[in-house]
């Protein structure tokens, strides 16, 4: 039997040879800098897309611990658009966004993005790096709930199987990311609004439009230019529960609100901007203020400092305002083109991803 202090040893080096194998490096601190799988040269898309899985970390628990690293490459439009079909066809009346709170600041060193995911049912994390054939690469979240995957699954399982396809359909249901042009979005859940069918718009899932965005913008202006062309629904195809926010490498950022049968676009006319669930469409910052206790806070800190935040300081903010439901917390940083994040409420360990 090895002693105390040979059997830590022991097992530190093990620590060490397992984040080796697995593409992990630690940085200073506590910062971990992740990599992603890279995909075979050879094979099919989904072959290659699914032998780049990367596990972080595992999974268990009654919060779901999971966190996954997925190259994706290869054409999913056909597969996105019968995926949204679906969701037209059969809603999810019972699946909703709650409590998430996004920010921008663009001060005189940094601009960045933070936002925390606030509804605790997502299975596991999985952090997608896609290189569409007609598109931008960007890094986007998901959760693996909304794939139809048990709780407690562990996706190093399903990979070779026929359940492991789903898999595929991680870039459709991005809930905030960044592309290769530093432009940022996030979507937040708000109160459910009825809208009609237009025959010159498109009936599009929340989740779908933001990959679009990913896929299609350079800019705000761009990403404002891309939703015109849409109707955005959640939780039927009548109905919708969600806007976004949108910022782009220069600090510009702008809240998309789809009210009245008609997109709003709100521009930040400072150096930071916030959006929780409460709408933003021609409400004064001052009931803001007052309705949400997460605006105020995260709108006080912002305007103490001017919008000058570094990453650091913008996962404080989170922080500040984490719910019981905090799943993920991510700064993404527009000008630099990488993202800091930690997941499950675990503040001692961040991870880095810098766009490759």
């Amino acid at each position: 039997m090895l002693s105390g202090s040979r059997a830590r040893e022991t097992i530190f080096l093990a620590v060490i040879l397992l984040l080796v194998i697995t593409g992990l490096a630690w940085a200073q601190g506590d910062v971990i800098n992740l990599e992603f799988g890279r995909p075979p040269v050879s094979g099919s898309d989904t072959s290659r897309t699914l032998e780049s899985l990367v596990k972080v970390q595992g999974t268990g628990g009654p919060c779901q611990t999971g966190l996954y690293l997925l190259t994706h490459v290869g054409d999913r439009e056909n597969m996105f658009r019968r995926e949204n079909q679906e969701l037209i066809d059969a809603p999810l009346m019972n699946q909703t966004w709650r409590y998430c709170s996004v920010f921008t600041a663009a001060g005189r060193d940094s601009v960045v993005m933070g936002r925390n995911w606030d509804n605790e049912n997502v299975g596991s994390i999985i952090v997608n790096l896609c290189h569409p054939t007609d598109g931008y690469s960007s890094i986007c979240f998901c959760r693996t709930m909304d794939l139809g995957f048990p709780l407690h699954l562990d996706l190093e399982e399903v990979t070779s199987g026929e359940l492991g396809n789903k898999l595929l359909l991680a870039p459709f249901y991005v809930t905030d990311g960044i592309n290769e042009h530093g432009l940022a979005v996030a979507v937040a859940g708000v109160r459910q609004t009825t809208h009609e069918p237009r025959d010159d718009k498109e009936l599009v899932f929340v989740t779908f439009l933001m990959r679009k965005i990913l896929d299609q913008a350079r800019t705000i202006e761009e990403a404002a230019e891309v939703v015109e062309d849409f109707i955005p629904f959640h939780l039927d195809k009548n109905t919708l529960a969600a806007h976004f926010m949108v910022a782009e490498s220069s600090g510009r950022s702008v809240i998309l609100e789809y009210w009245d049968n008609q997109w709003r676009r709100i521009y930040g006319d400072g150096s930071w901007q916030v959006l929780t669930t409460k709408p933003i469409y021609n409400v004064p910052d001052a009931d803001l203020r007052e309705r949400c206790w997460r605006y105020r806070s995260i709108s006080a800190t912002l305007e103490r400092a001017k919008g000058n935040v570094d990453w650091q300081a913008a996962m404080d903010i989170l922080k500040d305002v984490e719910q019981k439901g905090t799943i993920w917390s991510v700064v993404y940083s527009p000008s630099a083109k990488d993202l800091y994040f930690s997941v499950y409420k675990d503040w001692g360990m961040v991870y880095h991803l810098q766009m490759p």
